[in-house]
């Protein structure tokens, strides 16, 4: 062969040795870059199975009460939508719950809307219990005359002293009619308003005569007087009309 055929074959030869070795190792690349890509799929896949398994919602069933003026928002996110704004002691219907980013937060619906509220400023809600018939309320005040005499304590909630509060909420639970609320306005919301007391209600009165804010509360107790912790002691006093407290009576309240 000659010198310049040989060279030509010799050159020939190291070229496609060159482009085979050349494809092997791109056909290699890409195939580490295929997997790579698979793999970071696979990651973020696997990623978004977790996120959703760590905010799946539970479902619940019950009633709670606002603690404080509250948002009701359209996801369970501070920065979500509001929806509306409850006051305090608004009571919501809860369905489900979830802990996202470590907050619990409650779907409830209230005044026909539904969204999520935190848990962080809901309580469960006890329904008060009803007095049932005129026995019970007799029952009452049989409770309540137990303690003629008691000292007037401002804050007290039982025989070693009353407020009117205090006194009307320990002889309501003492009847055995479970736990009402423990401030007069309180227990004037938690009850409904009558015209006709029966014995056994609660009285509502404010400070003078025809104010319209309750400073006070007692308990009805028949012909025209009332048995309230008052002055310095509980006591049954007069509300008619000359009396002093009969000006300041401004509604019944009642749990039948």
């Amino acid at each position: 062969m000659k010198k310049k055929n040989l060279f030509t074959a010799i050159t020939a030869g190291t070229l496609a040795l060159t482009f085979s070795f050349t494809g092997l190792t791109n056909g290699h690349q890409n195939t580490a870059s295929a997997e790579s890509l698979t793999t970071s799929k696979e990651v973020h896949t696997s990623t978004a199975i977790t996120m959703v398994a760590s905010s799946k919602a539970t479902k619940i069933s019950g009633k709670y009460k606002t603690t404080a003026a509250l948002n009701m928002r359209l996801s369970a996110k501070t920065t979500s939508k509001v929806l509306l704004t409850t006051k305090k002691g608004a009571v919501v219907k809860a369905s489900y719950k979830k802990k996202v980013n470590g907050t619990t937060w409650y779907k409830v619906s209230y005044n026909g809307k539904k969204g999520w509220m935190s848990a962080a400023y809901l309580k469960k809600y006890k329904k008060v219990s009803k007095v049932s018939n005129s026995a019970t309320g007799s029952a009452i005040i049989d409770a309540g005359r137990k303690y003629l005499g008691v000292s007037y304590v401002w804050g007290g909630t039982s025989p070693s002293g009353f407020d009117c509060s205090g006194f009307t909420q320990y002889a309501y639970k003492l009847a055995g009619q479970g736990t009402i609320p423990r401030n007069s306005r309180a227990q004037r919301a938690a009850a409904a308003f009558t015209s006709n007391p029966q014995v056994g209600d609660l009285i509502f009165f404010s400070a003078n005569p025809g104010g319209d804010y309750i400073t006070h509360v007692g308990l009805y107790a028949g012909n025209g007087q009332v048995l309230h912790a008052a002055g310095d002691k509980v006591q049954y006093q007069s509300i008619a009309a000359g009396s002093y407290w009969g000006p300041r009576i401004i509604s019944y309240g009642t749990f039948r």
